[in-house]
């Protein structure tokens, strides 16, 4: 029991100690990389719909059917972040399924002139400055 406690802290501080010194490194080449929490890994399986600006602070879902499903590996909005769904009119809808085991994070605006549906059975959490600006919105 003390050599699975010991060991454990020692790989603790090891994991530790890799990860200072990536960030470390990172800082020291002036590299910036970006982290972008917008929705990813989306693909239309009902109706018919596009999906731009994956990887972006800003993505696009066009819509061009009345009713469409998409299947989202992930679907959080990070704070400073635009996720915007054009459909064809007030009436129409959107049903967003989250299929990982991710919860979903909605810290920025999430933008439409539809009505649009999260589901996500891991949850979700709508940040106290987030913008949700739809005709329907239903979680």
């Amino acid at each position: 029991m003390r050599f699975t406690s010991n060991f454990s802290k020692a790989f603790s501080n090891r994991r530790l100690t890799r990860g200072l010194t990536l960030v470390t490194g990172i800082t020291l080449l002036g590299i910036a990389f970006p982290v972008f929490a917008n929705p990813s890994g989306g693909g239309v399986v009902a109706g018919t719909a596009s999906i731009a600006g994956k990887g972006s602070n800003l993505v696009t879902v066009t819509q061009s059917s009345d009713r469409a499903i998409v299947n989202w590996g992930d679907f959080s909005i990070g704070a400073g972040e635009t996720t915007k769904f054009t459909q064809p009119g007030a009436t129409s809808a959107i049903l967003n399924r989250v299929v990982s085991g991710n919860p979903s994070s909605l810290l920025g605006s999430l933008v439409a002139n539809g009505r649009v549906y999260l589901i996500n059975p891991n949850g979700v959490l709508v940040g106290k400055d987030a913008v949700i600006d739809t005709k329907g919105f239903l979680v």
